[in-house]
C-alpha cells in the first residue's frame, strides 16, 4: 500500500533515525518488531510554527530570580505592562518578544526563555504525522500490512 512507503523506507533505511528526525531512538539490528515500532513512534520532527499565546507566568517562571531582581525600574515597568493580561502573545516577530529579548539578552534567563519560545517556533511533532498517509502512531497491524518485521 502506497501510504506505507515512507514507513518501509524509514524502517529499512541505512540512516537511523531517518533524515529529518530531530529526536528519537534508532532502529538497530537485533530489535524485535515491537522495539522497532516503539522506536518509530519515538521519532520527532520539527513541525510548523504556531502562535506563542501563553500565560504571563510562563515567561516569569522561565526567568531566574537573580535576573528579575536585577531589572532596572524602567525594565520592570515595561515588563509589568507587557505581562499584565490573562495571556500574552509572545510569538516570533511581536513587540513583546522583542522587549523580552532586549531585557534579558546576555543574562542566564535568555537560555530558558529561548527554550520556551522554541516549543512554539519549531515544535517537535511525531514523525508518523508527516509519513505520507499515516493517521496514528505505528502499530503491529501497520507493520504486518506493510510486510515489516
Amino acid at each position: 500500500m502506497a501510504y506505507y512507503d515512507a514507513l518501509k523506507t524509514a524502517w529499512n533505511g541505512a540512516t537511523q533515525p531517518p533524515t529529518g528526525v530531530v529526536a528519537g531512538t534508532a532502529i538497530t539490528v537485533g530489535m524485535t518488531t515491537q522495539q522497532k515500532i516503539d522506536a518509530v513512534n519515538s521519532w520527532m520532527v520539527v513541525g510548523a510554527s504556531r502562535p506563542m499565546i501563553i500565560p504571563p507566568s510562563a515567561i516569569l517562571n522561565a526567568c531566574t530570580q537573580a535576573d528579575l531582581a536585577a531589572l532596572t525600574t524602567n525594565q520592570l515597568q515595561l515588563l509589568q505592562l507587557m505581562l499584565s493580561g490573562q495571556s500574552v502573545d509572545a510569538s516570533n516577530g511581536t513587540a513583546l518578544r522583542a522587549v523580552i529579548i532586549a531585557i534579558f539578552n546576555g543574562k542566564p534567563s535568555i537560555t530558558s526563555l529561548s527554550a520556551l519560545a522554541a516549543l512554539y517556533d519549531s515544535p517537535h511533532v511525531p514523525w508518523w504525522q508527516f509519513a505520507g498517509g499515516l493517521t496514528s502512531p505505528v502499530s503491529k497491524g501497520d507493520t504486518d500490512t506493510a510486510g515489516l518485521s
